[in-house]
């Protein structure tokens, strides 16, 4: 007898290809961008605003280039959340580096002497 193994054991609720944090999301912004919102847009420019926040929901929903696993919507909240102030220290050796080491695991462990003597 053959048994099918499951290959994702956490799989979160999806309801229309959308988490229901996603989808909770997107129906409050929808509600928010074309009843309230609306009001403060003059009569010439409303559909212009309905079509321009329409795609900016769905690219707000769309996966990430950048961070893979992770919607548009949540990238931009950790853009602005980001800290200006926390150091990262920058390898400013990295060619250096890999020209004196890149070629270690190789030569198994050894590094040639034309390459140590600069």
């Amino acid at each position: 007898m053959k048994y099918n193994i499951p290959k994702e054991i956490r799989s979160k609720p999806k309801l229309f290809g959308l988490e229901m944090r996603e989808l909770v999301i997107f129906l409050i912004s929808f509600i928010f961008i074309f009843t309230v919102m609306k009001d403060l847009v003059h009569s010439a420019f409303t559909i212009p605003y309905f079509i321009v926040s329409g795609i900016a929901l769905l690219w707000a929903l769309m996966p990430s280039s950048n961070n893979p696993g992770v919607k548009n919507y949540m990238s931009a909240y950790l853009f602005f959340k980001h800290n200006s102030h926390t150091y990262h220290s920058i390898d400013s050796n990295k060619i250096l580096n890999t020209l004196m080491y890149g070629d270690k695991e190789k030569e198994g462990g050894r590094i040639r002497n034309d390459q140590t003597r600069g």
